[in-house]
């Protein structure tokens, strides 16, 4: 039989294409992560179930993210009515907390003319350092250095930090989490202004029990206790309760949120609680298919909130990462 050269590289073509359509795309890609003791920071305790909350506002607000260079990164921001946050699900009465610890070196820059620049390097002995510099404005910033230390059973880091390059907001913090058990982990934060009067630290405890699908954690501070679980029922579905009791109001508060992810990308949020307060957002992602094959993504993000006075306002948003 003879062989065409043409119609046997049709074959090939059409065979890989096939082979193509059939793996996932990049962003739908699952990484199984290898079986070992995962420590967790303390700064992120209570990160899987304050994550299920939504961040719910009201007004229009258009996100770009650009990458200017390899290390450069542009964020243009614009909002229409007001696009902040009106009403916070949760207290935060952890340093740092719910803030990404691990993050990329590089400068990013603000459309309202704020940068932050941060550095990292490995010190000997195990240690980290994490050099993060904030500028706002010609008389505002932010300066904060960590050192940071891993092992096998601890993880533990000290932060300074100053305001506007005043010595007077200066502040020292220090954080240890260790486990105990595979399933169960302590930790500790003292916090202090070393040039105040009178210098009274701030010291707080939280404790952590978890399972692979299941979390619940608490901390005790003079700001009042909190407690948070965190409960998986699928891979797309998550459930997230935290209940918080102020120093100084002394009022019990419980919150009540749900997680769901689509199959077509789509991602629901929704919450409610003792305050007679309620909210969802609704995201999608929206491909775009270049000729060059690649792929552009626009987010589309829509919020519902009901406050107090059970108001019901509105907040659509738009993402794009260029």
């Amino acid at each position: 039989m003879e062989l065409n050269e043409e119609k046997l590289k049709e074959e090939v073509s059409s065979f890989v294409s096939s082979l193509q359509r059939l793996l996932p795309r990049k962003k739908d890609i699952i990484f199984v992560e290898p079986q070992h003791a995962k420590l967790t920071r303390l700064s992120d305790i209570h990160a899987e179930a304050k994550s299920t909350f939504p961040k719910c506002f009201i007004g229009a607000k258009i996100v770009i993210l650009r990458d200017i260079m390899e290390k450069v990164k542009l964020v243009q921001q614009y909002n229409f009515g007001r696009s902040k946050e009106v009403y916070k699900c949760f207290t935060q009465i952890v340093h740092k907390e719910m803030e990404p610890n691990i993050t990329d070196e590089g400068l990013f820059i603000d459309s309202s003319g704020s940068a932050t620049a941060t550095y990292k390097e490995l010190l000997d002995g195990g240690f980290e350092m994490r050099l993060t510099s904030r500028i706002r404005d010609l008389v505002s910033s932010e300066t904060d250095i960590t050192f940071e230390r891993e092992n096998d059973q601890s993880v533990g880091s000290l932060s300074c930090s100053m305001k506007d390059v005043d010595p007077n907001t200066l502040r020292i913090v220090t954080q240890w989490m260790y486990k105990v058990v595979p399933d169960f982990s302590i930790g500790t934060e003292i916090g202090f202004k070393p040039l105040s009067y009178p210098p009274t630290p701030e010291f707080s405890i939280s404790g952590r029990y978890e399972r692979p699908s299941f979390a619940l954690s608490s901390t005790v501070s003079k700001y009042g206790i909190q407690l948070c679980l965190f409960k998986q029922f699928s891979p797309d579905l998550r459930l997230g309760t935290i209940i918080s009791e102020g120093a100084r109001s002394g009022q019990m508060k419980l919150s009540l949120a749900l997680h769901k992810n689509y199959m077509n990308g789509s991602e629901l949020k929704m919450f409610v609680d003792t305050q007679f307060c309620g909210g969802f957002t609704f995201q999608k992602d929206v491909l775009f298919h270049e000729q060059r094959n690649e792929i552009r993504v626009l987010r589309l993000i829509g919020s519902i909130l009901i406050d107090r006075q059970r108001r019901v306002r509105f907040g659509v948003g738009f993402n794009l990462d260029f």
